[in-house]
Order: C-alpha cells, then sequence, then structure tokens
C-alpha cells in the first residue's frame, strides 16, 4: 500500500497531573481507498510520556480496527468525521487532559 504523508508534527507538551512532559506526534497518510481505508485516510495521532514511555492517549485507525482512540489501558470506537476534525479532537482531548504545548 503506497502512502503519502499529507500532516506530521512532532512537540513536546506539559501537563496531566502529576505535572509531566509528554511527546505529541501526529501523522496523517493518504493511501488508495479500500474496504479498511474508506475515505483514503490513515492516521495515527499519539500522546506518550517521555519519562515513562507510557500511552497516554492514541487516535488511530489501523486495520483491522478502523477508528478508535486509546485512553490510557482502555480502547474506545471513535467517530472519524474528517482530518480536520481529527486534529481538533485530539487537541481538544489533550486541553481537557490539562496538556499545553
Amino acid at each position: 500500500m503506497k502512502a503519502d504523508l499529507l500532516f506530521h508534527q512532532k512537540i513536546t507538551v506539559t501537563g496531566g497531573l502529576p505535572l509531566e512532559v509528554a511527546v505529541a506526534e501526529l501523522r496523517v497518510f493518504s493511501v488508495p481507498v479500500s474496504l479498511h481505508y474508506p475515505d483514503g485516510i490513515k492516521y495515527s495521532l499519539f500522546l506518550v510520556s517521555k519519562p515513562a514511555g507510557r500511552v497516554i492517549v492514541g487516535f488511530d485507525n489501523h486495520r483491522p480496527k478502523g477508528p478508535h482512540v486509546h485512553v490510557r489501558t482502555r480502547e474506545i470506537p471513535y467517530d472519524y468525521r474528517g482530518v480536520a476534525e481529527l486534529v481538533e479532537d485530539f487537541w481538544r482531548f489533550l486541553k481537557k487532559e490539562g496538556y499545553q504545548p
């Protein structure tokens, strides 16, 4: 599967309780439209605790699961509505959890 990078951002953020440093990495790719990627978009947006290396939150749509969110140790379905909304939802979640770039 050929994938073209559409968007990439990697920044350090601080926040949470207790206060910690984390890395936010957002990657969005254009891929061929298929059963698993009906919009032709593959994405991975994750916030990882820098000292511990643990996932705080992650939005992705890898196959066969489709769009879902990792919230610490839980996994919940995600209603994907487009790239702009995806990025906004990711930053909104981080802000709600007290993280700031």
